[in-house]
């Protein structure tokens, strides 16, 4: 279930909006909140004290009329890979799991790649700034070598970022946004539609047209697959990584986080990567 990008005006009704579709989709309130706080700083101002969970509070306080007993809700359109056989890009790949990733990774993802190993084979600048968080909105800007707790954190932007701290969109300092983000680094892949055991053949497939880099499991479900994408192949890249059940929100926002190898979840759980070709880098 993927929230939108909060519009220009309207954040307020864009919140509640937000959190109906997360009450629809069976989500607890607490996940509505944490889902529309992690867009604070990507909007036209900051979101004000309180104001997240008032919406969600209200949203979720509302009851829906009944629908007519003839209703019939209409069924979500599901990815299907025969439905993109016929495109100009090659036929799906079956059969993939996630083992066959493990397997095929050029370097081994065992106890020996440690997590400063994966950092500084994706960014090996020494004074390059990263923008790394304890979770959405708890989060710093610093060279590689200042973090101490990396394993404890969950996020990173897949960019260098280009200062410390930047302007949000309502003139707010902060160390997570546009205005601070460097170019883009890596095209990731967060697969939201497809059911998790699809993954790897999606990510198999994509691989065929560009150069996957790393592979990592987020810690829940799904896998997160990072590719190195040369800027002129962008936009192709995207059409073909949605298509097959990407989530458009990091096509959108280059600035936003993703998963953090080796990090920790939320839950507990360890990132762990799968696959791993840092020769991919140029």
């Amino acid at each position: 279930m993927n929230i939108d990008l909060p519009p220009h005006d309207g954040i307020n009704l864009w919140m509640m909006s937000s959190a109906r579709k997360c009450q629809l989709a069976g989500l607890p309130a607490w996940e509505a909140e944490q889902r529309i706080m992690a867009f604070d700083g990507s909007a036209r101002r900051r979101f004000k004290p309180g104001e997240v969970k008032r919406a969600v509070e209200k949203a979720y306080a509302t009851t829906l009329a009944p629908r007519p007993s003839d209703y019939k809700q209409p069924e979500k359109p599901k990815w299907k890979p025969e439905t993109t056989r016929q495109t100009k890009y090659r036929p799906s790949v079956q059969g993939i799991s996630q083992a066959d990733l493990w397997e095929a990774s050029p370097w081994r993802c065992d106890d020996g790649l440690t997590q400063d190993i994966i950092m500084r084979e994706l960014f090996p600048d020494p004074q390059g700034l990263l923008c790394v968080g304890m979770s959405a909105y708890q989060f710093a800007t610093a060279r590689l070598a200042r973090f101490k707790n990396l394993p404890k954190c969950q996020f990173v932007v897949p960019c260098y970022m280009t200062k410390t701290t930047g302007q949000t969109q309502d003139g707010k300092e902060s160390q997570h946004c546009l205005d601070n983000c460097g170019p883009r680094r890596f095209c990731v892949c967060d697969f939201d539609e497809p059911k998790s055991d699809d993954h790897p053949s999606i990510i198999w497939q994509i691989k065929r047209m560009f150069d996957l880099v790393m592979v990592i499991s987020s810690g829940g479900k799904s896998l997160h697959a990072w590719f190195w994408v040369q800027e002129d192949e962008e936009e192709d890249f995207w059409k073909l990584a949605i298509s097959r059940g990407a989530d458009p929100a990091l096509m959108r926002n280059r600035s936003s986080f993703v998963r953090l190898p080796l990090g920790t979840r939320d839950n507990g759980k360890i990132q762990y990567p799968v696959y791993f070709d840092p020769s991919k880098i140029q």
